[in-house]
């Protein structure tokens, strides 16, 4: 008994110094800091918000804490702003350059120029952009992108890989070459391709919906962090054990993730935790870094000197503010409905409230400038005319209130016709009363209606205008900005007024 008892006891003993050199060799825990922004069109601050040299300045205070750092972009820079519309996006890039971003992925709002565009974009930036479900014609991540990113941080390799919304399909103007694979049988596969290429932590970059990012959390395993864009509020979830982290719009916000990796002697063996910790930092009343001040001032600069030509002067309140271009008729929107149709001699202006994005409202008296009217229609659209049957437009009509719930930069603003529409009946049965000129539309009958190549496309759902003869093509348009521009001139100012023009019961 005593023999056996003094063997058990010296297992025992081993067992235990065993444990105590494998707790002893599981690796060092590793600590970084995850630098986030989303959704940057300006490069200046608003009303004391935002700025890049504003955000510069915090990012270095969270880089001179010694840690190491990588700051993230979740999509949408190259476009849309007025200086995106003339330089497509170029000071953008060597902006983001300065700060030392990382690593970004594809925004809706990069597909607004031609692929040729985004590749030069592409070319011209110092970190590499993730397009994991965003394919060109042969089957690689589209314009230059890559699949996955991976760098190492302490004894722990981080693997990144980036989504984009299918819905840029209709959102932006990606062209006939570009594929959007599902994004969660993407990010499914992601995950495995990460674990084979040796990646211990997995941070999925992304520009979807917190709806999709919440499912993406809720169903795909072995994510850490997602490093969210699309929308333009600063949003947090730490949900089934994944953070979700979105910094709201135009560097108004950076989003500080701390992220503790470290690995622990569990029942099972050793196994890998993730301990995160989140806020948000405001740019408002931080000082702006110097360098990346005089970056900006330059841009600025060249800029005024060649939009800061005076229009006209309205005589009424124009109203572009984002939440009413979206859900009801506006003068903003009446004016460059007007403008459009004038522009080409049609019976009907229709375009995007979406399109239309200064959000603001210009107080009488205020002498508009090209600045102002490019500020509102940053994009770079051109005017075409439609021969449309009347069903045709009806159909129109209906998908422009089908989410006007959401504000979907869909819902429409006219020139030439008017219009009733009931939120509380189904989608696609929402119209009540349209009328063109005054007389009841005829379903039958074949009207010219002005609108942008955008929607002409089928961008923002607007499928049935391709339905119609065209009469003028992208080939033949005009700027909708300078139309707006010599329609203003042409009428000694703006006195554009709310006509009932659209109706909500």
């Amino acid at each position: 008994m005593i023999a056996i008892w003094h063997r058990a006891a010296a297992a025992a003993v081993t067992a235990l110094f065993a444990a105590v050199f494998a707790v002893a060799a599981l690796a060092a825990p590793a600590k970084l800091t995850i630098l986030h922004v989303n959704d940057v069109y300006e490069i200046s601050p608003d009303g004391g918000h935002g700025g890049l040299a504003e955000l510069m300045t915090l990012i270095k205070q969270e880089r001179a804490r010694g840690e190491t750092t990588i700051l993230t972009l979740g999509g949408d820079l190259i476009n849309p702003s007025v200086m995106s519309g003339l330089s497509k996006g170029k000071q953008m890039v060597d902006l983001f350059n300065a700060l030392g971003l990382g690593v970004a992925v594809y925004g809706n709002h990069e597909f607004d120029f031609d692929t040729e565009v985004l590749a030069e974009r592409v070319a011209e930036s110092d970190f590499p952009w993730l397009a994991t479900n965003v394919l060109g014609a042969d089957g690689k991540p589209a314009a230059g992108a890559q699949a996955y990113w991976t760098v190492k941080v302490g004894d722990y390799t981080l693997g990144f890989f980036g989504l984009l919304t299918p819905d840029t399909d209709v959102l932006s103007s990606p062209g006939p070459d570009i594929t959007f694979k599902p994004a969660l049988e993407t990010a499914e596969q992601a995950v495995k391709d990460l674990k084979e290429q040796g990646a211990d932590v997995i941070i999925a970059v992304t520009h979807l919906t917190i709806a999709k990012d919440r499912e993406i959390a809720a169903k795909v395993g072995g994510i850490n962090v997602i490093l969210g864009g699309h929308e333009h509020v600063p949003i947090s979830y730490y949900e089934n054990g994944v953070l979700i982290v979105k910094s709201g719009t135009d560097a108004q916000y950076l989003g500080v993730v701390n992220l503790v990796i470290d690995t622990v002697e569990g029942r099972r063996g050793p196994r890998l935790v993730v301990y995160p910790q989140w806020r948000m930092a405001s740019t408002r009343g931080v000082e702006p870094d110097p360098e990346i001040g005089k970056l900006v001032a330059a841009y600025e600069e060249a800029l005024d000197k060649e939009l800061d030509v005076p229009v006209g002067k309205t005589e009424v309140a124009l109203d572009s503010v984002r939440a009413n271009v979206r859900t009801k008729e506006t003068t903003m929107g009446n004016l460059v409905a007007d403008a459009i149709r004038a522009g080409v001699g049609a019976d009907v202006g229709l375009t995007n409230g979406g399109g239309i994005r200064g959000d603001k409202v210009y107080e009488p008296g205020t002498t508009l400038t090209r600045k102002d009217v490019l500020s509102e229609l940053p994009f770079g659209n051109v005017i075409v005319l439609v021969e449309l049957s009347g069903a045709d437009l009806k159909a129109a009509l209906e998908n422009g209130v089908s989410r006007v719930e959401d504000t979907a930069g869909r819902f429409p603003q006219v020139s030439g016709m008017s219009f009733t529409f009931d939120v509380s009946k189904p989608v696609g049965q929402r119209i009540d009363e349209v009328k063109i000129g005054g007389q009841a539309l005829d379903p039958a009958r074949m009207y010219t209606v002005a609108t942008n190549d955008f929607m002409l496309g089928g961008g923002d759902g607007y499928a049935s205008l391709g339905n119609g003869k065209v009469l003028i093509d992208s080939s033949a348009a005009t700027l909708m900005a300078t139309t707006v521009m010599n329609y203003i001139a042409a009428q000694g100012g703006v006195t554009t007024k709310l006509e009932g023009r659209i109706t909500a019961k």
